[in-house]
């Protein structure tokens, strides 16, 4: 691949860079924060009703299913998801989003929400992992519409409405140990978009990180060129994964993303709609 080599520099630029001072990481919790960490419900609170997932669907949209174990999408996933595992594992406890990952892109359509899906029920395939998936994506909610499901109360309702707990909005599907809170009532976010990135938004990803210290948190962000929400994001996850379009996202787009993300947290890269007879390419980057 010849555009490993400026990618790769990139990457090497990116990986020296220091991290942001004042992250969600290393700062302490503001007073609001505080006071709703001791105010939510624990996982006995989460929604019981199980969520139906469309199967048909999900294998028309080439989503990942647990009786898929054996297919080569199955393996794409399971050599993606093995060195993130080690690399959470290797974090776990050093700060307070050592499990929560966040999967973006540069550009629409270059498959992050597909990623995202597929990475969740791959790590929920793990006998002893719980994924929960979270869209971030409020106004497309693209993971819904893939999983082909209608389902409230979600993110943008809790950042809104007072009076709705995180146990709220954790809705159990039928696939065991894969959890989802939805993107919710967009038309509420689309004019409040700064609550993506406020500190209610760092207060509820510290306190999944912190109550759900068994789960691996999958966040579904906007691209990165694409919404300056994703920026922010960024700073707010314990890693980061970029999802690339296999022969079309040029390493000058990749280079451009990489200028917003804390080296840091930078877990590798996904190379999408690769030939499957190819899958070795699928994954490419640095997940140490």
């Amino acid at each position: 691949m010849k555009q490993m080599t400026s990618i790769e520099k990139a990457v090497n630029r990116l990986v020296g860079k220091p991290g942001a001072e004042g992250t969600l990481a290393s700062s302490k919790l503001p007073g609001d924060a505080a006071e709703a960490f001791s105010s939510h419900s624990d996982a006995s609170a989460e929604q019981k009703k199980l969520v139906k997932l469309d199967r048909p669907l999900m294998a028309a949209n080439s989503l990942l299913l647990p009786e898929m174990g054996s297919s080569p999408l199955a393996d794409q996933f399971r050599r993606i998801k093995q060195p993130l595992l080690r690399r959470l594992d290797s974090q776990s406890g050093s700060n307070a989003l050592s499990n929560v990952v966040m999967v973006t892109s540069s550009l629409e359509g270059e498959g992050k929400t597909y990623t995202s899906i597929n990475l969740a029920i791959s790590i929920a395939m793990e006998l002893d992992r719980t994924a929960l998936l979270v869209d971030l994506d409020v106004v497309k909610k693209s993971v819904v519409s893939q999983l082909g499901i209608a389902v409230d109360p979600g993110l943008s309702d809790y950042l809104i409405n007072r009076e709705v707990e995180i146990a709220n909005i954790i809705h159990s599907t039928d696939i065991d140990r894969f959890k989802l809170i939805p993107a919710g009532n967009a038309k509420q976010i689309e004019a409040n978009a700064e609550l993506l990135t406020s500190e209610k938004m760092k207060a509820f990803l510290l306190e999944l990180s912190t109550r759900y210290k068994d789960r691996v948190i999958v966040l579904d962000t906007p691209p990165l060129l694409a919404s300056s929400i994703a920026k922010g994001l960024a700073f707010m996850a314990g890693h980061l994964v970029m999802v690339v379009e296999a022969e079309k996202t040029s390493s000058t787009i990749i280079s451009e993303s990489l200028q917003y993300l804390d080296g840091s947290r930078f877990a590798g890269f996904v190379l999408n709609k690769t030939n499957l007879a190819s899958s070795k390419d699928s994954v490419y980057g640095s997940y140490g």
